[in-house]
């Protein structure tokens, strides 16, 4: 009996990672369409951002204390804290800057798929930096995602005008910061684990995001009541929650399987686009859509 219970325990951590990757990817994927929703409600970048940041690093700051009354938790901060801080600044800061403002000018389906291509980034930084060369039709992967990115590019071209080319760079430029992210954080996170990770470098993010508001002056009182509930909803439902389900999925699950569960995210984003912002959605989106998850897949089994 003790043997059947030890078989079923692995097959019961295996299920719970997959319920929470979802999930993650789930709420992750719902993201964009609520930013382009206040942006509708009279939100900027700095809104949006800061709205999000003081939902969210309270939160932080509180999960934070509790991992650290463990002594050896507290070890951990002081020994690798400085690296998750600035890691955590550069992907969750920098990275999401330059996403919020992206949404300002192009659909939210084509932004989750230029942020979907991020495997693409990494491979192409391993191979540079870190000396690992990318495995036999990687690159031809690489090629077909493009391929659909480029299919909706063309078509939103007609919808959001020359603007769509500023939207795709800021999101590919999103996507390439995140990509250096991944690579960073791989280290600092096999060094203190990944809930200790994610508070401290999202924490550290909404302190940023906190100056920059003060800085800029903006004023919560000044804002809608619509503004505020979505940027709250961002800050909780859509960053919290999901970083969270995605760090437990994470000691549940390899690093391909986790990967694969992410797949369903432009899909759930093309949804939520469509029924709440009325976007559009072609015959060139499914194809586009397809191509990019196929091509993710295929970077993911050769990774």
């Amino acid at each position: 009996m003790n043997n059947t219970s030890a078989a079923e325990q692995p097959n019961s951590d295996y299920r719970q990672g997959i319920i929470f990757a979802l999930i993650g990817t789930v709420l992750f994927s719902v993201k964009p369409v609520l930013i382009k929703l206040a942006y509708a409600a009279g939100g900027d970048v700095t809104d949006i951002m800061s709205l999000r940041a003081v939902s969210s690093l309270p939160l932080y700051v509180a999960i934070l204390i509790w991992l650290c009354r463990v002594p050896e938790e507290r070890s951990k901060v002081r020994q690798f804290g400085l690296q998750a801080v600035l890691v955590g600044i550069l992907g969750y800061y920098f990275a999401s800057l330059l996403n919020i403002t992206a949404l300002e000018f192009i659909s939210a389906q084509l932004e989750r798929l230029l942020l979907f291509l991020f495997p693409s980034f990494v491979v192409i930084i391993s191979w540079i930096f870190l000396k690992e060369p990318p495995r036999k039709g990687t690159f031809v992967s690489i090629g077909l995602g493009y391929a659909g990115v480029a299919m909706i590019v063309l078509h939103d071209f007609s919808s959001f005008g020359s603007q769509v080319w500023l939207g795709s760079a800021l999101a590919v430029g999103a996507a390439l910061i995140f990509a250096i992210y991944l690579v960073l954080s791989k280290k600092v996170i096999s060094n203190i684990g990944a809930q200790l990770f994610t508070s401290i470098g999202m924490g550290s993010a909404g302190v940023v995001i906190m100056v920059q508001q003060q800085w800029q002056g903006t004023q919560f009182s000044n804002m809608s009541d619509e503004l505020i509930i979505l940027g709250v909803a961002l800050g909780f439902f859509c960053t919290v929650l999901p970083s969270y389900f995605v760090a437990v999925a994470m000691a549940r699950l390899t690093p391909s399987v986790l990967s694969l569960t992410s797949n369903v995210g432009p899909a759930i984003t093309a949804l939520f686009a469509i029924t709440l912002l009325d976007e559009a959605f072609t015959i060139w989106h499914g194809l586009g859509m397809l191509l990019v998850v196929y091509a993710v897949i295929r970077i993911n089994k050769k990774a």
